[in-house]
């Protein structure tokens, strides 16, 4: 089973992961160090924005095509829709083109995955983690930057959802993914079993599918 965790900058993708991996679950994070142009990109996004995407997308997915097997729970803290957003975001006019269509013959490629986390938490709280951390890429990222990309998140989640993607949505400022044992421990166990993954969460805590 592959589950990609979609989210922005702050949102808790890599929180969830470690529990996830206290947990016995199989877990795989982006190598944000393989990406060559990532500071480039942030600080000149207009000349290196597009050469930082294709990197992340090429690396994306051939670590999930080298990484998910067919008899256990991958779990990849980062998403096909995540890269969709960043592309809207950071690419403009032809690049953003040829970056959305190299993303969608990939995906064709390797396929959807069977489940995905859409984590969320106000722009604020975002800012204030991503202050805390204190990564160098990052140093330069504006609320306002954090706004737009949140924007591009919600609408490509939308239509990943409008093509058949199972989308559950966590808000982390709601449920505590770094303290609350229980939910981790519970959400998890939906994702081991594969019978109707996240259907007791759904009721019992408040997440919901995003429509």
């Amino acid at each position: 089973m592959r589950v990609e965790i979609i989210g922005g900058m702050g949102v808790g993708k890599t929180t969830l992961c470690n529990a996830f991996t206290r947990l016995g679950i199989h877990c795989v994070n982006e190598n944000l160090a393989n990406n060559p142009y990532l500071n480039l990109a942030y600080a000149d996004p207009a000349s290196y924005g597009f050469y930082s995407q294709l990197s992340f997308y090429l690396g994306n997915f051939f670590t999930i095509r080298q990484s998910t097997q067919a008899d256990r729970v991958t779990v990849f803290d980062f998403s096909v829709v995540t890269d969709r957003a960043y592309a809207s975001l950071f690419l403009k006019d032809e690049a953003q083109r040829l970056a959305l269509e190299t993303i969608d013959f990939l995906e064709e490629k390797e396929g959807q995955a069977d489940l995905y986390l859409y984590l969320t938490c106000s722009p604020e709280t975002q800012m204030a983690r991503i202050r805390a951390r204190n990564r160098d890429h990052e140093k330069g990222v504006t609320l306002d930057f954090i706004r737009d990309l949140e924007g591009h998140l919600a609408n490509h989640a939308v239509r990943a959802a409008e093509r058949g993607a199972r989308i559950r949505t966590i808000d982390t400022e709601k449920f505590d993914l770094l303290n609350d044992a229980d939910f981790v421990a519970v959400l998890g166990e939906n994702l081991r079993t594969g019978d109707n993954p996240l259907a007791s969460m759904a009721e019992l805590r408040g997440l919901r599918a995003v429509a």
